[in-house]
């Protein structure tokens, strides 16, 4: 467990204003410039108002993925939580804040959670994971048991939507849930509202490759697109996540005859990132699983008419035909026909835009999060609401 300087967020009032309780914010953090939607959260979550009541700092569990021994696993466990305990003592944190997101991360993280509790310290763990309930259902018995036990050890479960609190309930009904969405700061993205003309129909997509994400489905609707809308040029901003998935791409997309109206261009962050968006006329979001995408409330905040499958939380994100188009997972066909009538209709795009651009202030700003995440540490860290396994 290291310090991720790159994130590492403190702050201290002065004297007159008193003494300052610390949080401890534990996740998979990992440097801006690669492309995840945890440490996208985490590091809205940390340059939020939440640090003009708390000191909060930030504690990477990043991992780099490979396969362990269960003895070594289990040791780690161990490990993981003693260190765990050790350092909210010698802190003086009040809290831990626990990101975790599924399979393997969720492991390690309950031993996070319980080494907070050996501490004596309430612990939120947070499930940011949008295929938790698959894991869950392919689970042994003995696994479900596990998970079941950490669900409900957790001082607070915290689930990103009202969709993900009823899976929950499903597997485990005596955990506290509460729901508090991700956050991102809408008003960066107020500048990237203004679009440019441009000499073609440009429609991104960010995302790492991998076949859940849909990118397969994207090509097809692309080649359905093409007879009536020659300039479309489709955007990957990402890399392999699955190994290999680059190449399978390419190969796809000459064998549709599209690969000149695809453009592979790399993971993108910071400016690159906006330059993207700014660029954009649609944003696209074809998954087969998720949870509560950040890509989708960054294209929303800029006003981006967007198109998304119907999992994880994006039903509740997204008011099908006013805030932007909800579609059935793997079905290119509806892709691409939400995708010619945006293009058919520019008015249509600059109004869903608008309404998806003033949805996303109302309901993901940080500050409006951030105020719901105060009052439920607030709550905590004065004993109330604390539940016990």
């Amino acid at each position: 467990m290291v310090d991720a300087p790159f994130v590492g967020v403190t702050h201290q009032r002065n004297k007159k204003e008193g003494y300052v309780e610390k949080i401890l914010v534990f996740g998979p953090v990992q440097p801006p410039q690669v492309a995840c939607g945890v440490s996208s959260a985490v590091r809205a979550f940390a340059g939020s108002r939440v640090r003009d009541r708390y000191d909060i700092e930030l504690v990477s569990t990043f991992r780099q993925p490979r396969e362990r021994a269960l003895f070594e696993r289990l040791a780690y466990g161990v490990w993981l939580a003693a260190k765990t305990a050790l350092r909210m003592m010698r802190s003086g944190a009040v809290l831990a804040d626990i990101h975790a997101v599924s399979d393997r991360s969720l492991w390690s993280h309950a031993a996070v959670m319980f080494g907070a509790r050996m501490a004596g310290r309430p612990a939120l763990l947070r499930i940011h994971g949008g295929d938790f309930h698959q894991v869950f259902e392919r689970a042994g018995g003995v696994q479900r048991q596990l998970i079941r036990f950490i669900l409900r050890s957790a001082t607070r479960l915290i689930v990103l939507s009202e969709g993900w609190r009823h899976r929950i309930a499903t597997i485990e009904p005596r955990a506290a849930v509460d729901v508090i969405p991700n956050m991102v700061d809408c008003g960066a993205f107020d500048r990237l509202a203004s679009r440019p003309p441009r000499q073609c129909r440009r429609i991104l997509f960010l995302a790492n490759f991998c076949e859940r994400k849909g990118h397969f489905d994207a090509l097809r609707a692309i080649a359905k697109l093409a007879p009536e809308f020659p300039d479309a040029v489709l955007v990957l901003a990402g890399d392999d996540r699955d190994p290999g998935t680059r190449d399978l791409l390419e190969r796809e997309a000459e064998r549709l005859g599209i690969r000149d109206r695809i453009e592979f261009v790399g993971t993108v962050s910071g400016e690159a990132k906006d330059q993207e968006i700014r660029d954009a006329d649609i944003l696209i979001l074809p998954s087969h699983t998720e949870n509560m995408p950040i890509s989708l409330i960054e294209g929303m905040a800029a006003a981006l008419p967007v198109v998304a499958t119907a999992v994880g939380a994006i039903p509740e994100m997204i008011r099908d035909g006013e805030t932007g188009f909800v579609i059935e997972a793997r079905d290119a066909d509806a892709l691409a026909e939400r995708l010619a009538r945006l293009f058919r209709d520019p008015a249509l795009g600059r109004r869903i835009g608008q309404q998806a651009q003033a949805y996303a202030r109302a309901t993901w700003d940080t500050e409006v999060v951030a105020g719901r995440t105060l009052a439920l540490y607030e709550q905590l860290v004065a004993g109330k609401g604390a539940h016990a396994a």
